[in-house]
């Protein structure tokens, strides 16, 4: 994308858009992102079995927690992880995708987020039957629990729903760059908190919160960067007439000069 400049002489590259092929720097950026954070879960995942890496501050990590929580930060906890259960973040993205949909922003890109959360939510019940991990002493658990332990399917869930959600929020709504960053800060700021708030519950331990974050963070980058390549697919399919251009983050088209794209 060119540089825009403003009256006062400043040079302002605007922000990345939904409506713009994604460049080289972001795909290998994209590919990076997905790599690490698979990279990072496999390597939890085979600690569990030679009990390297966190494996062995699990215990410490937990009792911690554990011995500083309150019945206050309990009942925080419970409000924090309902509302990143499978069906609070259910809710949440469909919000999100009627919100965009009203806005006129592609479909594809509206319901990443939800279709981030499906992914995310195949993906961790299949790696806990996999695994099959125990969980930690039912004498600590502040909620009941069912499932097995690794991954977190709070971790995994929120970080692909919400993460997801903050991406494609940042490609089609904000306007400058530091609204794109603080939709990401925001996105990864609640994913945190629910991960812990499973700490705090003394439902996990901690490599099945740092999995659960990095397998999640892997499907929404996929997801959203899958989506996003599809709108640019679908809009360069699109022939525009002389003096229009596409809506900022929409892929439809509206007046301007082509060269605003």
């Amino acid at each position: 994308m060119e540089a825009v400049i403003t009256a006062s002489g400043r040079e302002v590259r605007p922000p990345i858009r939904a409506a713009d092929s994604p460049s080289l720097s972001v795909l290998a950026g994209s590919v990076a992102a997905v790599g690490l954070g698979l990279a990072m879960f496999l390597l939890i995942a085979e600690d569990l079995l030679d009990g390297g890496g966190l494996i062995p501050h699990d215990q410490t990590v937990l009792a911690w927690f554990i011995g500083a929580r309150t019945d206050a930060l309990v009942q925080l906890a419970e409000i924090v992880s309902a509302f990143g259960s499978f069906v609070g973040l259910g809710i949440c993205s469909m919000l999100i995708a009627a919100a965009l949909r009203l806005r006129g922003r592609p479909l594809v890109l509206a319901i990443a987020p939800l279709i981030a959360l499906l992914v995310a939510g195949l993906a961790s019940t299949g790696a806990k039957d996999l695994f099959g991990r125990e969980r930690p002493p039912m004498a600590v658990h502040a909620v009941s629990v069912t499932l097995a332990a690794f991954p977190s399917g709070h971790a995994t869930d929120t970080a692909a729903c919400l993460l997801a959600g903050s991406l494609v929020l940042a490609l089609t709504v904000a306007t400058r760059r530091w609204e794109q960053g603080l939709y990401l800060a925001t996105g990864l700021a609640l994913a945190t908190l629910v991960g812990v708030s499973r700490l705090v519950l003394g439902v996990h331990w901690l490599s099945d919160v740092v999995a659960g974050w990095a397998l999640g963070s892997a499907i929404a980058v996929v997801v959203v960067m899958a989506s996003w390549c599809e709108v640019t697919r679908s809009v360069g399919r699109r022939p525009t007439e002389p003096g229009q251009a596409y809506l900022h983050g929409t892929g439809e088209v509206g007046p301007g000069r082509p060269d605003d794209a």
